[in-house]
C-alpha cells in the first residue's frame, strides 16, 4: 500500500477505525497493539491500544502482547478473543459470534477458505497464551505454525455465506486496487448493514 494500513480512509473512517468500532458491537475490552512508534488514529475511547514488545517479529508477537495484556487485566480466565487484522475491514458480527458459538473443548475456531486456513480473522481461547508465548519465544514466525500446537475447529467458509453472502470478512486490502475493491463495496451498500 505504500502506508501504514491503519490510517488509510475507508468511507468516512480509516480501516482500523472502522474495525474497532464493528467489533466493539460485540466484544469488550477491544485491545490493539500497535508498534512502538507507529502513530494510530484516533479511536475511541474504549479501545486500549498497547505496544508491540516484540516489534518486527511478526503477528504471533503480536498477538502474545494482545494476550499477555489480557492476562494482566482478565487474570485467571478462559474467555473467547477474536483476532483480526486492521486490513480486513469488513468485520461481520454474526460471523464472529458463530465461531464463538463452535469453540466448544477447542483452542481455536478458524475459517478454511479455498483451502487455505486463516489465522488472522480466527478465535481462540485466552489460555493459549503459554502455547503462543512458546511458539514466539522459540523464534517461529509463520502465523499458520499457531495451528500445529492447538486443538483447532476448523469451518468450511461456505456454512457462513447465510450470515455473509458476499464473504465479506474475508475481504483483504493489501492493494490500492484491493481498496478500490473495498471503496466501491461500501458505497454499494449505502445503508452501511449489509456488512456489520
Amino acid at each position: 500500500m505504500g502506508t501504514d494500513k491503519a490510517s488509510v480512509l475507508l468511507g468516512n473512517e480509516t480501516l482500523l477505525q472502522r474495525c474497532c468500532r464493528l467489533i466493539s458491537v460485540f466484544a469488550d475490552p477491544v485491545v490493539v497493539v500497535a508498534g512502538p512508534s507507529q502513530d494510530l488514529p484516533e479511536l475511541d475511547q474504549r479501545v486500549r491500544v498497547i505496544k508491540d514488545d516484540l516489534p518486527g517479529e511478526g503477528p504471533l508477537a503480536g498477538l502474545l502482547a494482545g494476550l499477555r495484556h489480557l492476562r494482566k487485566t482478565v487474570p485467571d480466565v478462559d474467555f473467547p478473543i477474536w483476532v483480526g487484522s486492521c486490513d480486513t475491514p469488513f468485520v461481520n458480527v454474526g460471523v464472529v459470534k458463530t465461531m464463538v458459538s463452535e469453540l466448544h473443548d477447542f483452542e481455536a475456531v478458524a475459517v478454511c477458505h479455498c483451502g487455505q486456513t486463516n489465522p488472522h480473522s480466527a478465535v481462540y481461547r485466552s489460555t493459549v497464551i503459554d502455547k503462543v508465548e512458546r511458539i514466539v519465544l522459540n523464534g517461529e514466525r509463520r502465523a499458520m505454525s499457531i495451528f500445529d500446537e492447538l486443538s483447532v475447529k476448523t469451518l468450511e467458509s461456505e456454512v457462513l455465506i447465510e450470515i455473509d453472502p458476499d464473504l465479506s470478512f474475508l475481504c483483504n486490502i493489501n492493494t490500492v486496487e484491493d481498496l478500490d475493491r473495498a471503496r466501491a463495496r461500501l458505497e454499494e451498500d449505502s445503508d452501511g448493514l449489509q456488512f456489520t
